[in-house]
């Protein structure tokens, strides 16, 4: 149904156990409707499958010009251009969605808002003894043994941004590693 090459997704993931929705398989859900109460049911589905989606398969990052759950190969149909617009707008209106930096069209999805993912981080460092430790953002995102954590797999632009988020609140401390892309957290 949907290759799933095209998502920035841990591979501690479901791994495909996603299960799509009935409404996936029915093509008009590929055409945004032109009536306003249809148009908003249909938004809010695709909302709800893409959160649920990106929740199960982890994705943390998409370009909505290449997201291939917008397009479903099994019924020959894909969102318009127009359509996908709509939804990352939808998404974005909902505090779902916003900019990735770097230009470009990618959005980050949070399926967990930014102070619900603040907590998470700030509960892990708690529960498995990280605190005072340093760390880099690299290995919060990609590390092995971490990969059981909801963060695994999340890309360094949005942890950067829950971390600055936690500095400003003196919960964390950031500092430049020897490298350019060396970024260290401490959480404090």
């Amino acid at each position: 149904m949907v290759d799933s090459s095209f998502f920035t997704s841990s591979s501690g993931g479901a791994g495909g156990a996603f299960e799509f929705p009935e409404i996936y398989s029915y093509p008009p859900f590929f055409t945004l409707q032109p009536v306003k109460e249809t148009r908003e049911k249909q938004l809010a589905s695709w909302r709800d499958l893409i959160v649920k989606y990106a929740r199960s398969e982890r994705v943390f990052e998409f370009d909505p010009k290449t997201f291939a759950l917008f397009e479903n190969k099994a019924i020959q149909r894909a969102l318009n251009e127009t359509a996908r617009q709509a939804i990352v707008e939808n998404l974005t209106e909902r505090g779902l969605c916003e900019k990735a930096g770097g230009g470009g069209g990618r959005v980050h999805l949070l399926w967990k808002s930014l102070s619900e993912w603040e907590a998470y981080l700030l509960d892990w460092a708690h529960r498995t003894g990280r605190r005072e430790d340093v760390l880099t953002v690299d290995e919060l995102c990609t590390s092995g043994e971490l990969a059981t954590e909801e963060f695994h797999g999340m890309t360094k632009g949005l942890m950067e941004k829950v971390l600055k988020r936690l500095e400003k609140q003196k919960k964390v401390m950031l500092f430049q590693g020897s490298d350019q892309d060396d970024q260290g957290v401490k959480f404090l």
